[in-house]
């Protein structure tokens, strides 16, 4: 390999690595949390309600229960979520009459055995928050940017393959712990890499295929079927069902009946069920499951309530290729096919990669420094914005965790202030960040102070909610529990860490001031 091109192919690394840091950074912490999001949704909700006991009530039932004394619009959607392990309530989406600029649905909560209307799905959102954020920042146009970004870290991965073509494995287990810290940064990033090369790149693949697929659509759609976007359509597996309206109400609709018929055709129950002109004689049934003991196996299909009569059906007797393709790669980027411990594993390898971009920060700034004419003013903006992008991510987030557990459920703009929570405190720590001279015992303290909030969550869970917590363990419900205890060991590694950054610092300095002293005395010795 020439000398050129591997000194054109490191800069363009470590400067693409550099640029794309900070929404790189985010899109792996939030994706590493999100990985448990329903755990996180359970755990925000399920200590508000006492859990209920006896037989779960029929679909039927608690479809009327959802539209009863709304505005509802039954020519749109009616749309129900059935409960699952870590999601016990119904979540049912009930498309309403509105004007324009207003919501076109409400989101209800559903008791399964009482059919109580307990809240709103919008309620418990920090779950969803950290997700969005993992996808597409929370922004207009975000997920294209996540997956421009994502596009340039798969360069990123493969200019790296490069790189350490010829000592990737010869260096692989290489640390030089007693050598100079751009030695140690540069091999703790190297053996990061490689431990999570796999991992890496099916991540940037993947997250390529789901940000940018809409460029992919209209390139297909122009080139490959000349325009012809229904035929795309088509063999993409997508089917409208565009009942029309014949204003005679059904009689004796047998929803339940259908649904039971699905659940033994499948074995599994179906997780979602929508309805279209509901309570009309032309209304029909879309519903859809996974099977769980399979990789990648899900079915789907659209009903006529008045005579169940199957519009379509999507199984594995019916596949899509692309579908099937499509959600082969979901399952792996969401790592949701193998349990928890798999997900454990992955979240551990998202926060390496974390450390990844961090390193790689650090080895950047640490080359410039040495450059005579390096400029002091992008060095101390991108020391800042490593801390900001980082640090100050993880503060906000353990922030957003307390702010969801301390605010009532009963204040209607709860979504609303755990947001600005996190807004807020990115907004501080930017403040402070130009008066703090030493960076990393800045970041110390603000992994120090987002582990004590993380631990005080727990504390609150507990002063607040303790005996319905001890209720639902004697249940079997023990993801709340479980959420705490993986809370407290992030707040353990959060202070570990922070004390290693902190206790580092205050050691160089101290041998700093003794090396100034040395210097002092014998000076004073030599003029004696």
């Amino acid at each position: 390999m020439k000398k050129e091109f591997l000194k054109r192919i490191t800069d363009a690394h470590s400067w693409l690595g550099l640029i794309i840091s900070g929404l790189l950074f985010i899109v792996f912490f939030a994706g590493s949390i999100a990985l448990f999001r329903a755990e996180i949704t359970q755990w925000s909700m399920q200590p508000h309600f006492e859990p209920s006991r006896g037989a779960p009530l029929p679909v039927s039932q608690i479809l009327e229960i959802a539209i009863k004394d709304r505005a509802f619009e039954p020519k749109e959607h009616l749309t129900l979520v059935k409960p699952s392990k870590h999601s016990p309530y119904y979540k049912v989406y009930v498309d309403v009459e509105h004007e324009p600029g207003q919501e076109d649905h409400d989101a209800l909560l559903i008791d399964p055995i009482t059919g109580e209307i307990i809240a709103s799905v919008d309620d418990f959102y920090l779950a969803n928050f950290i997700y969005e954020l993992h996808y597409d920042l929370n922004i207009p146009a975000g997920s294209y940017i996540i997956g421009f970004i994502t596009l340039f870290f798969f360069f990123a991965i493969i200019s790296g393959i490069f790189m350490h073509a010829r000592k990737l494995f010869s260096n692989f287990f290489k640390y030089r712990a007693q050598k100079q810290k751009r030695s140690q940064l540069l091999d703790m990033h190297n053996v990061v890499g490689v431990m999570s090369l796999p991992f890496t790149i099916m991540y940037a693949i993947s997250g390529l295929i789901f940000n940018l697929v809409i460029i992919y659509q209209i390139a297909f759609a122009v080139i490959l079927y000349k325009g012809d976007q229904q035929a795309l359509l088509d063999d993409a597996g997508y089917q409208a069902i565009e009942p029309k309206w014949t204003n005679t109400p059904w009689e004796n609709p047998k929803v339940d009946q259908i649904l039971q018929n699905i659940k033994a055709k499948y074995k599994s129950e179906p997780s979602l069920i929508r309805f279209y002109n509901y309570g009309d004689n032309s209304a029909v049934m879309q519903i859809r499951g996974e099977i769980q003991s399979e990789f990648a196996y899900r079915y789907e299909t659209a009903i006529t309530v008045s005579n169940q009569q199957a519009l379509y059906i999507k199984d594995n007797n019916n596949p899509n290729t692309l579908v099937k393709g499509l959600y082969v790669i979901s399952r792996l980027h969401f790592g949701d096919y193998a349990g928890l411990d798999l997900r454990i594993l992955y979240f551990i390898l998202g926060l390496g990669v974390c450390a990844l971009i961090v390193t790689g920060n650090l080895l950047w700034i640490e080359k410039r420094s040495k450059q005579r004419n390096h400029s002091v003013k992008t060095l101390a903006f991108v020391n800042n914005f490593t801390l900001w992008s980082t640090g100050g991510v993880v503060l906000a987030t353990a922030v957003a965790f307390i702010t969801e557990r301390v605010i009532p459920i009963t204040f209607s703009q709860r979504p609303d202030y755990m947001v600005y929570s996190f807004i807020v405190t990115l907004v501080i720590v930017a403040c402070l960040l130009p008066v703090n001279k030493n960076k990393k015992v800045f970041l110390g303290y603000l992994l120090k102070i987002s582990g004590i909030i993380l631990l005080s969550v727990v504390i609150l869970d507990w002063l607040m909610f303790g005996f319905v917590i001890l209720e639902l363990w004697q249940q079997e419900i023990k993801t709340v529990i479980a959420t705490e205890i993986g809370l407290i060991s992030v707040a353990g590694l959060f202070i570990y860490a922070s004390n290693k950054l902190i206790h580092h610092r205050k050691k160089i300095q101290e041998n700093n001031e003794n090396n100034e002293n040395n210097e002092n005395d014998a000076l004073l010795v030599s003029q004696n």
